[in-house]
Order: structure tokens, then sequence, then C-alpha cells
């Protein structure tokens, strides 16, 4: 129960009835004195702002200065230089990229790196193979 508030504008102290203090009439309304005194010890000062809950609770724990580097990114164009992994890299480049723009993430230009050397090995196989099937069978 709101009993008043603190004389000081630039506090956001409140004083509030303790729970067993609900029957205990305050000072002022007592018949034994004159006009409002001070508030009797069964009020408690409490304030506005609950300490429990800071504004920095609503915000997600960083553990740096900005965005995080997707991981899905760095794996697909580590994936993509090894040559024999350059599908996986391929597939897990347009993967990343999507997670990037969805979770507004840094590590854009590995995913597109990832995507442009997959491509490439994926050209250059299927060059060798033409290449091979001509040798093979033509000449």
């Amino acid at each position: 129960m709101l009993v008043g508030q603190s004389d000081d504008p630039a506090s956001d102290t409140r004083v509030v009835n303790s729970p067993g203090a609900a029957s205990t009439p305050r000072v002022a309304d007592r018949p034994d004195t004159d006009g409002p005194g001070p508030v009797s010890p069964a009020t408690q000062a409490y304030s506005a702002v609950d300490p429990t809950r800071s504004s920095e609770d609503s915000v997600a724990p960083q553990s740096g200065a900005g965005p995080r580097v997707n991981r899905m990114a760095l794996w697909a164009l580590a994936l993509s230089i090894l040559g024999i992994t350059f599908i996986v890299g391929l597939v897990l480049g347009y993967r990343a990229r999507t997670q990037i723009r969805q979770r507004r993430e840094l590590g854009l230009p590995f995913a597109t790196a990832a995507i442009w050397v997959g491509w490439a090995y994926l050209g250059v196989f299927v060059f060798g193979l033409l290449v091979y099937g001509w040798i093979l069978f033509i000449a």
C-alpha cells in the first residue's frame, strides 16, 4: 500500500507499508497528535526500481564488442578450399549465407568465397571429366 513519496524529487524512493503494519495507523492518523508528523516506524522505504532487475537483464549477454562471425561460413570456406569436399563447402556456403542474412551476423565474405571456390572446383571437375572423356573415347 502506497503511503507517500519522499521529498527528494531526484529520488525514486517511495514509502510503503510493510505487510505486518497494515493494521497500525500512521502517526498523523492518531488522535493524540496534531497535524502531519513523522511516519511511523512500521513503514519502510523501498526503491521504485526493482533492485533484482536491472536494465541490462533484457539484453542478451555478448562475449565481444560486436556481432559474432558465423561458424558455418568458416567451415564452408575451409571445406571448399580442401578440394575433395568442395560440394559440402558449396552447400554449407549457401546455408551460411542464408543464416547470416537472417541473424545479421558477420561472415558474408567467407560464405561468398566458399560459394565461388566451390563453383570453381566444380567447373574444374566437370572440365576434367570432359577432357578425360574426349581423350578416352574420341582420340
